[in-house]
């Protein structure tokens, strides 16, 4: 069996903390204990699931009991405790972002080969229901070739003081556009950002996204009130429409409908056929819960995760490149 540390207690690492409580029950695995610096936070949480807590994360690092770790603490700590855990010789999941910046990104790489550890990095949407759904049918060709995607995450709420919306939302976006038309990186990137409230922190940003055939666009925004909390996907491809709505995992929703071309005379004459539109039900599964249970599957099995870190790391480069874009005003290419 497998034994579990997670090490970090605030708004997200809860969820972790709960999920692995629940696969704790299930007897999916046999251990689970959490760590933080604050102890009056660990040992609410602790008692309250009735795990054991501890304070000092290098208690982890010499005991035998614990295999992997998730790390689900402020970004800038995630180099060092993912870099120091690996050397233990603990697997580990990290959140994202995976690092803030592309050096400590490329060195993690290079650690988990070197320890033959599983490194493997939170980017939760490759394990939502409806995405799996959605990048079945893109490879089965359904959609026809893909030419448009479009990303938007929409909230309205206090700013992040440790990073903007492209670190925080838009990197799901740039690593879901790859996913999904099999790309390690686009050919470029271009992105326009808004720092109203704080310099140099974007709490608004616009992305661009060049894959060569496809063009992909993703809009992040702290200070949109106008949708509620919002999160949707749309990918048009040349035969059908495909649309997610992020905040509800059953459901993905399928347009039959493109634009259609014929040649007359030697001119292109362009038509719309709509064959109608339906929604395809999912079974219920909790993305983050999927996303564990894979960690487990990779320390067991030691198969790649799929969001290894190298897939984290470029993801890292992307969101870097498109900070330099907005600072530079130009494209970036890779």
């Amino acid at each position: 069996m497998t034994g579990i540390a997670v090490i970090g207690t605030g708004y997200w690492g809860k969820n972790h903390v709960r999920t692995y409580s629940e696969l704790l029950s299930e007897g999916r695995i046999d251990k689970v204990i959490i760590c933080d610096i604050n102890e009056k936070r660990a040992k609410e949480l602790g008692e309250l699931f009735r795990i054991d807590y501890i304070t000092d994360y290098r208690k982890i690092l010499n005991d035998p009991t614990i295999h992997g770790v998730s790390i689900v603490t402020p970004s800038p700590t995630h180099f060092h405790l993912a870099k120091e855990l690996m050397e233990a010789g603990k697997d580990v999941l990290v959140e994202k972002p995976m690092t803030m910046d592309i050096a400590q990104a490329e060195e993690l790489v290079k650690v988990a080969e070197r320890t033959g550890r599983i490194l493997m990095v939170g980017h939760i949407f490759r394990h939502h229901p409806a995405v799996k759904e959605l990048k079945e049918r893109i490879d089965l060709g359904e959609l026809g070739s893909i030419r448009i995607m479009f990303g938007n995450r929409f909230s309205f709420g206090a700013p992040r003081k440790d990073m903007g919306v492209i670190y925080a939302l838009g990197i799901h976006e740039v690593d879901i556009f790859c996913y999904l038309v099999n790309k390690d990186m686009p050919i470029s990137i271009l992105a326009d950002t808004r720092c109203s409230l704080q310099n140099d922190i974007e709490e608004t940003a616009m992305i661009t996204m060049d894959f060569g055939g496809a063009t992909a666009y993703a809009f992040e925004s702290w200070i949109m009130p106008a949708y509620g909390k919002h999160r949707d996907l749309v990918v048009v491809g040349s035969e059908k429409v495909a649309r997610i709505d992020y905040l509800k995992p059953q459901e993905l929703h399928i347009f039959d409908m493109r634009i259609a071309e014929q040649e007359i005379q030697d001119n292109t004459i362009f038509s719309v056929e709509n064959e109608g539109s339906y929604t395809i039900p999912i079974p219920y599964a909790e993305p983050l819960k999927e996303e564990l249970c894979h960690f487990l599957e990779c320390i067991v099995s030691r198969k790649e995760p799929l969001s290894n870190g190298t897939i984290g790391m470029r993801a890292v480069r992307m969101a870097e490149a498109a900070l330099l874009s907005a600072k530079e005003g130009k494209k970036i290419l890779f």
